[in-house]
């Protein structure tokens, strides 16, 4: 009798299945991985404008990914293009030089010339521009009188608008709050319609009216003190107007408060003015900081309106940012240290305060 052979085929290898600690680890390094990556992505623009504040004008073209090595200065550089490339001031350097202020230097005369006329040794001329292709951006702004005008402008600019327009919106919404009657839904969607309507369509009329506003008071027309204040709060005026935004914030916030509060409150002798400063107030602490967190970036990057209705010499960072590229001076430097000085005051607030921010958005997550 034949017996049959019987082959045992191999067995396939099993996969052993990963247990819940080692897919919880899987999952957060994928997730820690994630965050680094795009925190990188996040922060990189910043990182590349700050090497950018200290890359000079002639290698602007370039991306550079740290501070590059700055070439010594040449004596064969024109006076011209160190004026128009690097901002540099030409009554400061006379006296620095010992040169006569009442001396004329032709734009293309070379440093060389300069020192072989006037006797000045170039190792003076040479120690005098020493870190001037590196650090010049931050040294023009920082002795820039008129950049830390605009910063104290841009500063009292957004307090006063934040003050105005959280007060505002809190008084809005609570004439507004439960929208019980057709006259506070028609208001209410007089509000809504400005999200539908471009701001340019209206910066005609708005600037009329401002202008017609400001004619009222005799002496607006001649540069001075009243002027600017004039020009100042019609800012502010056009900041803290009814936006939807806020308008739908703090009406959606006042209509969830119980009515139960007012009516004890008037009941033990309360008027509307102490139901809202004693009990209102304190309970809207979330709105009011998602309100700040949402406008304060907005005032603070303001190019449009400060632009159109301040005077140059009164105005905000953004349009002294603008104005620093021109006819007669384009130093691309300067720009990236005033685009970088710009945004570090904003960081430090958001910085600082974001304790607070942090604790009053999230109040109101949770229940309870």
């Amino acid at each position: 009798m034949a017996q049959s052979l019987v082959i045992d085929s191999p067995q396939a290898p099993t996969r052993r299945a990963l247990s819940m600690t080692q897919r919880r680890r899987l999952l957060k390094g994928f997730a820690a991985v994630f965050m680094v990556i795009y925190a990188i992505l996040t922060l990189f623009p910043f990182y590349a404008l700050l090497v950018r504040s200290f890359v000079s004008t002639k290698d602007a073209v370039d991306l550079h990914l740290w501070i590059p090595k700055a070439d010594e200065l040449s004596l064969d550089a024109q006076i011209g293009n160190l004026s128009v490339f690097y901002s540099l001031d030409m009554a400061k350097f006379k006296a620095d030089m010992g040169i006569p202020p009442d001396a004329f230097l032709m734009s293309r005369t070379s440093l060389r010339t300069i020192a072989q006329k006037y006797n000045i040794p170039e190792d003076k001329l040479k120690s005098y521009f020493a870190g001037y292709y590196t650090f010049n951006g931050w040294i023009t702004l920082l002795n820039d009188s008129e950049f830390w005008g605009s910063l104290a402008r841009t500063i009292l600019l957004v307090c006063a608008s934040l003050i105005g327009i959280i007060v505002l919106s809190i008084f809005t919404g609570y004439g507004l709050a439960g929208l019980r009657r057709r006259d506070q839904m028609a208001i209410y969607n007089l509000y809504l319609l400005q999200m539908v309507i471009p701001s340019m369509l209206i910066i005609l009329p708005q600037f009329m009216v401002i202008q017609r506003l400001q004619g009222l008071f005799p002496g607006s027309e001649q540069p001075g003190m009243l002027r600017w204040v004039l020009q100042f709060v019609g800012l502010i005026m056009i900041n803290i107007k009814g936006t939807a935004l806020s308008t739908m914030i703090m009406t959606s916030a006042i209509s969830g408060i119980p009515q139960d509060l007012q009516d004890s409150a008037q009941i033990d002798g309360a008027s509307h003015w102490q139901y809202i400063r004693y009990i209102l107030f304190p309970l809207l602490k979330v709105p009011v900081v998602s309100l700040i967190v949402i406008m304060l970036p907005l005032f603070w990057n303001l190019f449009l309106e400060p632009y159109v209705y301040l005077d140059p010499n009164v105005g905000t960072l953004m349009p002294l940012t603008y104005s620093m590229q021109g006819a007669y001076r384009t130093n691309f430097q300067m720009m990236y240290a005033s685009v970088l000085a710009s945004i570090i005051p904003l960081a430090l607030v958001y910085l600082v305060f974001r304790r607070f921010f942090i604790h009053g958005v999230m109040s109101g997550a949770i229940k309870g």
